[in-house]
């Protein structure tokens, strides 16, 4: 079927057809959801297990290895995680993209309900948690009031600031980090227990069983039915204290100070040199981020204006709203002006106002009917698909150029009835037009339909809006357009002639020269792409390259275990010096973060404003050349650099089934780094080491005096960390209910082993006279990877060197090491994804120039003439490394996604010449007239597509928009694009006919063989 004839007899239908797809793109872009990323389900599912003042190596062995024993059979896993430190165990598993994650997360519940029973007894909860990306906090605000401590502000800052912001549309919760909600402590007095001959574990159950709430069940007289509800829950802390706790009459007022009070925290946060508290808020899935971004910023500055926070200050960071707003614009500036200067490059050729007005409609009406797809699709409009429509901006007119230029040349030709020169000069080129567009297609099969890694299902998002506005962009060209050129005059021949009739008669000049010199053309192509070569080895290699985000860590490597009072100091030593160069360094804020755990950081945000001249890489050098150090630990800056895995420098790990030989493996292995060109500050992360008070049970002496081992554990647990009790229901609602003993956390060795272990009508005995308490060092985390012990081997890298450089680097000096049986070493999770990430991208990329050859063999009913439009692919690569080369640009991941759209787009130009020649030879013209003539016809066409298309995507090329706001930067794709195109194109609209002569020629010499034959 002609559509373009179709659209000519039925105007009004056309014009009707694509009025109400325009109208109905335009009413659901209205409602299409904002968001920053699209909502995706990470194959990743986490079981957190809190188990507070316990040891790593207790938790490991009676909370993670049982968790392991149950998980690890659970089909599909790829590979399993776990961390075991003071305060808890963490089992971190990976699967496959594309499994169902609701059933995984489901069998993973039942897996470990079932390995209760082999759990300690006083654990309380088990979370187990799934992954999306829509899961991260949309914005961060952080509260500071001077000298004010906020950590005994919980319930105003609830009342004030969290509840409110939760009674936002959208918003799934608000969580205050920071600052403790109350608890009632009972604080066992040792003394008085001692004296008292109180039993800890009979106070424990008695306290447990006072305090409870049940349904008793209902009764019915037959007329009404009454609820029974037994009441056994404390209602005040005098009640509590009133408790008689053994058979003499002593109250647990007389043993114990009871008290309402903050909970006790092991971190803190600093933010400009105050103390501050952290407000994370979180949307709902499905709701709109832009909008609900809008109101939480409006309430925030609604509880701002009212005074209810007083002295204290709210700071916003991490905006999500914001960032994927600014980014939409920056790109949406981006896109506008790239389509100026595409109705420029029109104009320019043209020189017709009307005509350039019909082509560049294809750009309105394709943007538009593809928002309405992606609406009724169910996607949403992010970062990943505005990207998609960037890059189709300045292809969408391609289509539409190439018809009206061969409707135009038909008129030229003498037929003077604009219907049927618009039906033939559109039907002339639809084949070809139809292949074109077939092939920037087909290269986004492989990434929709095969292998779903994390790159793949991400660039989805991006290959969807740009396939529709293509595929509508062939339809607008082949319908509207020919149907509205019949009903447009012509350019007038003086404004058609000049300058470029004269370039095309050269170039047909030009063109004959090199047919007739074939084998010059051919030695000076050889030695074009003999000279890629150099660029080839001058541009920087790098996947995951550093990038400006604006923010510098500065970590800490602490040689022990410290208190918050030892931390803190060492914290603000560093701030201090930062803050004396907040002017010079474009310092926005500086926030900290430690932990009695270990954890400490401090990051350095930088301005981002207009006056901003300050890379992030070069204040990290400027902070490192006097950065001040600590007598706890290491102070050193980040990389900006990761593994792929978002850890700073390049990681190893090292694993096997003993912790002692791994040491010694990990210290082997160290030596050997340590001698590695580009590695600086090897070293293996264990973590914090920290001292373990060990208490070893003299059990016969323990069974002699009356006590088991586990009477005495119970109380060395209550002493220590303290037991949950039933929670404690008062006037400001739930709050937890604790047993400890008073100061436990002040407790010194020997009044540790002072505790008093008492039975009723005997003796206290002191703890030392039971056990043996030994001190020693141990770690403060315990790792293992897929059920066996993992040391960490971590390194920063210098500047001048890339991933790719250090991994060979390493696995060359690491190749001659032998390891004991059953221990190995590898370069971890983060490693793994980014070469399982290059190497789908390079099959992706393979598989869709197979397929290109497969549509060009179809149309061109030929398996050689193909051949000779795919080396188009080839000069196009040469390009885009030219273009790296003098742009200084690195090649990055983001910069194989610019290939794998090139080798699409970059084709259509030569199918667009070698059909227009083939056609030339069926109507009688010699193959060396038809290719000189054919370059001179489709010149003008080929040089507008490919000046529409550059010059589109120069405001990304020359702009440092990043994808986020703060990710990596889009230029790297664009330049790719860009640069592969022009070279690619200039050079083809030489060699190309060069050779398709020399495949002709090989043919005619095939067939002349086979004749022979």
């Amino acid at each position: 079927m002609n559509i373009a004839r179709v659209a000519l007899q039925r105007p009004v239908t056309t014009v009707m057809f694509f009025v109400s797809l325009v109208v109905i793109g335009l009413i659901a872009a209205r409602d299409l959801p904002l968001e920053f990323f699209p909502e995706l389900d990470a194959p990743f599912i986490a079981v957190n297990v809190p188990y507070a003042g316990s040891t790593p190596k207790e938790v490991e062995r009676e909370i993670t290895r049982p968790l392991e024993e149950v998980l690890g059979t659970l089909p599909g896993i790829k590979q399993m995680q776990s961390e075991s430190k003071a305060d808890g165990a963490g089992v971190f598993m990976i699967f496959d993209w594309g499994v169902d994650l609701a059933i995984k997360a489901a069998e993973v519940r039942e897996r470990v309900e079932a390995a209760r029973d082999e759990l300690p007894g006083d654990v309380r909860r088990i979370n187990v948690f799934k992954f999306n990306t829509a899961d991260e906090p949309i914005l961060r605000v952080r509260l500071s009031a001077g000298d004010m401590d906020l950590r005994g502000q919980y319930h105003k800052l609830e009342r004030v600031l969290k509840r409110p912001l939760e009674r936002i549309a959208g918003i799934a919760r608000v969580d205050l980090s920071g600052v403790a909600p109350d608890e009632v402590q009972i604080a066992l007095l040792p003394e008085r227990i001692a004296s008292h001959s109180i039993d800890i574990n009979r106070l424990s159950r008695l306290l447990m069983g006072e305090n409870f709430s049940l349904s008793g069940g209902l009764i019915d007289d037959g007329t009404t039915r009454v609820r029974v509800q037994p009441e056994g829950e404390f209602r005040s802390l005098e009640q509590i204290g009133a408790l008689i706790v053994n058979d003499a009459g002593v109250r647990l007022r007389d043993i114990a100070e009871i008290r309402h009070q903050p909970q006790d925290m092991n971190y803190r946060r600093i933010l400009d040199g105050e103390y501050a508290v952290g407000v994370d808020i979180y949307k709902e899935r499905g709701a709109n981020l832009v909008e609900t971004g809008r109101l939480v910023r409006e309430e925030v500055e609604r509880i701002n204006a009212s005074g209810d926070l007083g002295d204290i200050r709210m700071i916003t960071f991490d905006d999500k709203a914001e960032g994927v707003t600014g980014s939409l614009s920056e790109l949406l500036k981006s896109g506008l002006l790239g389509m100026a200067l595409s109705l420029f490059v029109l104009f320019a050729f043209l020189r017709h106002w009307p005509s350039t007005l019909m082509v560049s409609l294809a750009v309105p009406i394709c943007a538009t009917i593809t928002l309405g797809f992606m609406y009724f699709m169910g996607l949403t409009l992010n970062i990943l698909s505005m990207m998609g429509l960037l890059l189709a901006v300045g292809m969408l007119v391609d289509n539409a150029v190439v018809v009206v230029e061969s409707i135009f040349q038909e008129r030229e030709r003498g037929i003077s009835d604009p219907k049927v020169a618009a039906i033939n000069g559109a039907q002339s080129v639809t084949l070809a037009v139809s292949a074109g567009t077939l092939t920037s297609v087909i290269v986004f099969v492989p990434i929709i339909f095969g292998e779903k890694i994390d790159i793949t299902i991400f660039l989805v998002h991006v290959a969807i809006p740009l396939t529709v506005a293509l595929l509508c962009s062939w339809l607008v060209a082949i319908s509207l357009i020919p149907m509205l050129a019949a009903r447009v005059n012509p350019p007038a021949g003086d404004q058609r002639v000049h300058l470029f009739d004269h370039i095309r008669g050269a170039y047909e000049r030009f063109l004959t020269w090199t047919l007739a010199h074939r084998w010059k053309t051919s030695l000076g192509i050889v030695v074009l792409l003999l000279l890629t070569a150099i660029p080839a080895k001058l541009v920087n290699f790098d996947m995951f390259p550093a990038d400006d985000r604006r923010s510098i860590r500065v970590e800490y490597d602490l040689n022990g275990s410290y208190r918050l009072e030892e931390l803190e100091p060492a914290v603000r030593k560093v701030m201090d010096y930062l803050e004396a160069h907040r002017e010079e360094w474009q310092i926005k804020s500086l926030y900290s973060w430690f932990s009695e755990d270990g954890g400490m950081s401090t990051w350095v945000n930088l301005r981002d404003d207009a006056d901003a001249s300050l890379t992030a890489t070069e204040v990290s050098e400027k902070i490192r050349e006097n950065l001040p150090q600590v007598a706890i630990g290491k102070v050193s800056v980040g990389s900006g650099r990761n593994d792929g895995d978002g850890n700073a420098g390049v990681r190893l790990s090292v694993v096997g089934d003993s912790t002692a030989i791994l040491e010694d493996v990990a210290g082997t292995l160290v030596k050997v780094l340590q001698t590695v060109p580009g590695l600086s500050d090897v070293r293996v992360d264990q973590g914090t080491a920290e001292r373990e008070v060990q208490l070893k049970v003299d059990r016969d002496r323990a069974v002699a005096m009356g006590f088991d081992t586990q009477q005495i554990a119970q109380l060395v647990s209550v002493a220590m960390r303290g037991q949950p009790l039933n929670e404690y229901r008062g006037e400001e609602g739930e709050v937890a209910l604790w047993l400890r003993f008073k100061d436990a956390d002040q407790l010194s060795l020997d009044q540790l082993g002072q505790i008093q272990l008492t039975r009723p009508g005997q003796p206290s005995v002191p703890l030392t006279a039971l056990v043996s308490l030994d001190v020693e060092q141990g770690p403060a985390t315990i790792q293992r990877t897929n059920r066996q012990v993992a040391l960490q081997i971590q390194s920063d890298l210098d500047k001048d060197v890339s991933m790719g450089d250090a991994r060979e680097r390493i696995e060359a000096a690491l190749k001659e090491v032998q390891l004991p049986a059953g221990y190995s070493w590898n370069f971890g999770r983060g490693f793994d994804r980014d070469q399982e990430a290059s190497n789908t991208m390079l099959f992706n990329f393979l598989l869709a120039i197979a397929l290109i050859y497969m549509v060009m063999a179809a149309l061109f009913e030929s398996t050689l003439y193909p051949l000779t439009i795919l080396t188009s692919i080839v000069f196009s690569i040469c390009g885009v490394f030219w273009a790296f080369m003098f742009t200084g640009t690195t090649f990055s991941l983001t910069a194989m996604i610019g290939i794998l759209i090139l080798i699409g787009v970059v084709v259509n130009n030569g199918i667009v010449l070698i059909e227009h020649v083939n056609n030339l030879r069926r109507e009688g013209k010699p193959r060396d007239v038809a290719l000189a003539l054919g370059g001179r016809e489709r010149l003008r066409p080929i040089l507008m597509t490919v000046g529409t298309t550059v010059l589109g995507l120069l405001p990304l090329c020359i702009s440092n928009v990043q994808i986020g706001g703060d990710g990596p930067p889009y230029y790297p794709m664009a330049r790719a694009i860009a640069g592969g195109l022009l070279f690619s194109t200039l050079v083809s609209l030489v060699v190309l006919p060069t050779i398709y002569a020399l495949v002709d020629d090989f043919t005619d010499w095939l067939s002349r063989l086979f004749r022979r034959a």
